[in-house]
């Protein structure tokens, strides 16, 4: 059997052949800062991220930054361009990455050969959607703190190593990215990172990773729910 270690998390759409040629196409490298497409560019096709880390993300004219995802190695994104032809974000690439461009015709060919293959990928979108419907709703009623620390258990979880110490992100994000996940400043986000650092919730090292507590922070995160609730 060939090996799909790298499409582990992949969309269900893009597994098996597809998922296999993905992983075996030569990918372009992109080193941190470079940007993989901007706004307003042509949308003609997806990306498949072979190595690294890719941020996607909405830019105010101010400068501002809203940050829609954060994705590993073995997942897919661009898929929005399904929906006008256009690039409504960005995707910039976080640390060294090797990443891997589909075109949408390769990808439509696929999947009239698995008509099936087409309802799961609206599941998929489907579900990008509704992520996105959570994060307005966040912004819109829960306190920075709440976001900030939904969005340390989410990165626990999807990119994180379980240690002795706790949940270890492998992954530098600095605190202007930490404000652009949760829509606060980053002065704002040092402050929190500081507080939740002495309660001894997370430990985080000057311009270092950090490592999570995940049950207490999950009680924290319950005890903060019950005082909104009031």
């Amino acid at each position: 059997m060939a090996d799909h270690s790298q499409c582990c998390v992949i969309s269900e759409p893009l597994r098996g052949k597809l998922c296999e040629q993905l992983s075996r196409r030569p990918g372009r490298r992109a080193e941190a800062g470079e940007f993989v497409y901007l706004a307003g560019g042509e949308a003609q096709s997806l990306f498949f991220l072979k190595r690294g880390l890719i941020k996607t993300s909405r830019v105010a004219p101010d400068g501002r930054e809203l940050i829609l995802q954060i994705y590993r190695a073995g997942e897919v994104f661009g898929e929005l361009c399904f929906c006008t032809g256009a690039r409504r974000e960005q995707a910039t690439v976080l640390e060294a990455s090797e990443v891997v461009e589909l075109p949408s015709d390769d990808l439509f060919n696929a999947l009239r050969r698995n008509p099936d293959a087409v309802l799961d990928l609206v599941a998929i979108m489907s579900d990008r959607l509704s992520e996105a419907q959570a994060l307005l709703q966040s912004m819109a009623f829960d306190s920075a703190m709440v976001r900030l620390v939904r969005q340390l258990l989410a990165m626990a979880e999807r990119l994180g190593s379980a240690s002795d110490d706790g949940t270890h992100i492998a992954h530098h994000i600095n605190q202007e990215e930490f404000a652009g996940l949760i829509g606060s400043r980053r002065e704002v986000v040092s402050g929190l990172l500081n507080r939740l650092r002495d309660l001894h919730l997370i430990d985080y090292p000057r311009k270092g990773e950090i490592t999570v507590h995940t049950r207490a922070l999950q009680s924290y995160l319950a005890s903060l729910s019950q005082v909104d609730d009031k």
